[in-house]
C-alpha cells in the first residue's frame, strides 16, 4: 500500500512538471469536454488494484492482475455521447455502454451518465470448475477543470447490481434483485504526449461489498470493502 502511494505520487509531480506546451482539448478523455457529433475519442491502458489479502489470500496472480482496458467516446447531437468499455483480465470480460450529457462553463465542465455493464467470468483451472454472468448498472458524474497544460477531473460513480448467476460444477444460482452494492470515486489527470495523444493517470477508490474482477476467489464476506486502484492509459 506504501510503495503505490509513493509511487502515484512520484508519477503526479512527472505529470505537472514535464509539459512545455497547452494542452489541447481534443486529446482529452475523461475530462467532460464537449464532443462534435460525429466525433471518436478513445483510451487504452490498464488499472491495477490493492486487493485485501484477507479477500484474495492465495488467490493465483490472474487474479492480482491488473485489467486491460479499451474505451470509447462517440459524439451525438445536443451535447450527448455514447460510452463504450471494454475491461478483462482474461478470466474476466467486462462490457458496458451508456449515454452521457454535459456542459461545459469556461475552463470548468460537467458530465452526467448512466452505464450498463453486462460481464462473466470462467475459471477451469487449479481444480476449479466455475462461472459466473451479471448485470451492473453505473450512475455517474465527473467534474473537470481545465489548466491549459493538463486538466483534472473527478468521477464519482454508484454501483448498482440487477442481476447475478454463479455456477460451481452442476450447481447454479441467481437473483435478479437490485442491491446497492456501493461506490466509487477517483480523480484523473490528462496531458499532452505527443502529437494529439494523450496520457492518463488517475488513482481511484472503491468502497464496495462487490469487486467483480475477484469473483474467482470466491469471496463470502458481506461487508463494504477499501480498494484503491491505479489507472494508465494513452488517450489516442
Amino acid at each position: 500500500m506504501i510503495s503505490m502511494k509513493v509511487s502515484g505520487i512520484s508519477i503526479l509531480i512527472f505529470i505537472f512538471f514535464c509539459s512545455n506546451s497547452p494542452a489541447q482539448t481534443d486529446g482529452y478523455f475523461i475530462y467532460p469536454q464537449s464532443i462534435h457529433a460525429g466525433d471518436y475519442f478513445s483510451t487504452i491502458g490498464l488499472l491495477t488494484a490493492s486487493l485485501p489479502e484477507d479477500q484474495v489470500e492465495e488467490a493465483s496472480s490472474m487474479i492480482r492482475g491488473p485489467l486491460f482496458t479499451y474505451q470509447g467516446l462517440y459524439g451525438l447531437e445536443n451535447n450527448f455521447q455514447l460510452y463504450g468499455g471494454v475491461y478483462t483480465n482474461i478470466i474476466t470480460f467486462h462490457f458496458s455502454v451508456g449515454p452521457k450529457w454535459g456542459l461545459a462553463f469556461n475552463k470548468f465542465a460537467f458530465k452526467v451518465g448512466y452505464d450498463i455493464a453486462y460481464w462473466f467470468g470462467k475459471l477451469e483451472q487449479f481444480g476449479f470448475q466455475s462461472k459466473i454472468r451479471g448485470w451492473i448498472s453505473y450512475p455517474n458524474l465527473t467534474l473537470g477543470y481545465d489548466f491549459k497544460k493538463f486538466a483534472i477531473s473527478v468521477k464519482g460513480e454508484l454501483i448498482i447490481l440487477t442481476h447475478l448467476t454463479e455456477k460451481q460444477d452442476n450447481i447454479e444460482i441467481s437473483t435478479n434483485r437490485n442491491s446497492f452494492a456501493g461506490m466509487t470515486l477517483g480523480i484523473y489527470i490528462e496531458q499532452p504526449l505527443w502529437k494529439k495523444n494523450y496520457m492518463l493517470f488517475g488513482l481511484k477508490i472503491n468502497y464496495t461489498k462487490f469487486y467483480y474482477p475477484t469473483w474467482a476467489a470466491f469471496a463470502t464476506f458481506d461487508r463494504y470493502l477499501y480498494i484503491p486502484e491505479i489507472v494508465l492509459g494513452i488517450n489516442l
